[in-house]
């Protein structure tokens, strides 16, 4: 008797949650370029420069062990990704304080990639 209560909570919260993580996924990935993404990876800070540097990206802010970078061509993402990040966001959203990060965009056009 107490499955049937439950059964909509087991069910209902997974696919919810997986909406949210396919709707980050494909917005990420498939972002124009030019938006700033929030890069984490395993090794903390220096590992993300790393990741962030051998994908041809420009550094905007290091918060923590996440670093804001941005880049301007297409699959810098998925270069991320390849290069050992573990999880990269879009930093412009609402979902991410880099506030910081969004007043270096606009002197980001003179920066040249480390």
């Amino acid at each position: 008797m107490v499955w049937r209560g439950i059964r909509p909570i087991l069910i209902g919260v997974p696919l919810v949650f997986a909406a949210w993580a396919l709707s980050v996924l494909v917005l990420t990935v498939f972002e124009p370029p030019g938006t700033p993404v929030a890069v984490h990876a395993r090794g903390g800070a220096m590992a993300a420069l790393d990741a962030v540097i051998a994908a041809g990206g420009y550094i905007l802010q290091v918060k923590g062990d996440t670093v804001v970078a941005i880049a301007d061509d297409p699959g810098f993402v998925g270069r991320l990704y390849l290069h050992g990040a573990l999880f990269v966001i879009l930093a412009d959203t609402g979902g991410c304080s880099f506030a910081p990060a969004r007043k270096a965009i606009a002197r980001s056009a003179s920066a040249s990639p480390i």
